[in-house]
């Protein structure tokens, strides 16, 4: 019983370093790429197998090939000009970061939130959400 006990915690002490060894600028560095390049596959490549997408209100789950699709498209109506992180809160199984993306599509600023969660040891993307800004 002994044994088994300080084998779950060696195991789930090595499925929470693994998490913490891909670092906060990594993974924004990642998305941030992703979206600056308006690499829609790149950025797919970074959800969980279903993720939540939503344009300019309610959102919808996707698999990563429709996901892919419906990015190209927004990055085709909005091509990247800028994204910069305004915020971002984490937990040891969440992560919530906010941006501000701007666009030769578009005369004001987006807001874009990015919720992750932990995936096999990684961070992946669990809802995309796009808005028009208040500015």
């Amino acid at each position: 019983m002994v044994k088994r006990v300080v084998s779950l915690c060696f195991g789930l002490l090595l499925f929470i370093h693994s998490a913490d060894a891909q670092s906060s600028e990594r993974v924004l560095g990642q998305l941030k790429a992703s979206i600056m390049a308006a690499d829609a596959v790149g950025l797919a490549q970074q959800t969980m197998n279903s993720v939540e997408i939503a344009q300019f209100g309610e959102g919808r789950y996707y698999s990563r090939g429709q996901a892919t699709l419906l990015l190209k498209g927004f990055f085709k109506d909005y091509p990247p000009e800028d994204f910069e992180v305004v915020a971002s809160t984490r937990t040891p199984g969440a992560w919530f970061v906010e941006g501000a993306y701007t666009s030769k599509g578009s005369a004001s600023k987006l807001k874009i939130y990015i919720r992750l969660r932990i995936a096999e040891g990684t961070w992946k993307v669990r809802e995309f959400l796009i808005e028009d800004s208040d500015e």
